[in-house]
Order: C-alpha cells, then sequence, then structure tokens
C-alpha cells in the first residue's frame, strides 16, 4: 500500500504527549498516530453498525407518526381511567380529578 504524507497543526502540548506515547510504545510517531487513527475508526464503525438496527427502528416509527395518529388513539378513557393516568404521569394526585 502506497503511503502519503498529511500535514496537521496542534498544540505544542498535543505534539509532546504524542511524541512520548510514541516512543514508550517504542513506535515512530507517524505509525503510533496512523494506529490510533484506525483503532478509533475501527471502534467508530463498531458503534455504527450497533445502532444501524436501532436507527432503523426510528426512521420507521417517525415515518409512522408523521400523520400523527398512533395506535390506541382511537381508545376512550372513562373519566376514572383518565385520572389513574393524568395521576401516573404526574399530572394530578390519585382520585384527583384534571383541570
Amino acid at each position: 500500500m502506497a503511503t502519503e504524507r498529511l500535514s496537521i497543526s496542534m498544540p505544542s502540548e498535543v505534539r509532546a504527549r504524542i511524541r512520548e506515547y510514541a516512543a514508550a510504545a517504542g513506535l515512530d510517531v507517524s505509525t503510533y498516530l496512523v494506529i490510533a487513527a484506525q483503532a478509533q475508526m475501527d471502534e467508530q464503525d463498531r458503534i455504527r453498525r450497533v445502532f444501524e438496527t436501532f436507527e432503523g427502528a426510528r426512521v420507521d416509527a417517525e415515518v409512522r407518526a408523521a400523520p400523527e395518529v398512533w395506535p390506541g388513539d382511537e381508545i376512550e378513557l372513562t373519566a376514572e381511567e383518565q385520572s389513574e393516568v393524568d395521576a401516573i404521569l404526574g399530572r394530578t394526585r390519585p382520585g384527583e380529578a384534571a383541570a
């Protein structure tokens, strides 16, 4: 694989730490940075794969919600049931009528 030069700018403190860590690992700075960047990209790829399923479900839910009708919206609650729901949601206390 051909290699290409990449010039980056950074604060001198970061540069010093990179040189220190590369030396401790027995690597030159270029190799150390390539390994670190590859590890970060691999981790992001793994995370992206894990969340792809959830992202698909989120998009599907948004599509279903687009008409702003949710399953169960057609259900009419009794006053007692609505009072219980309001109490669970913290809108009122149990047994107290909603305002």
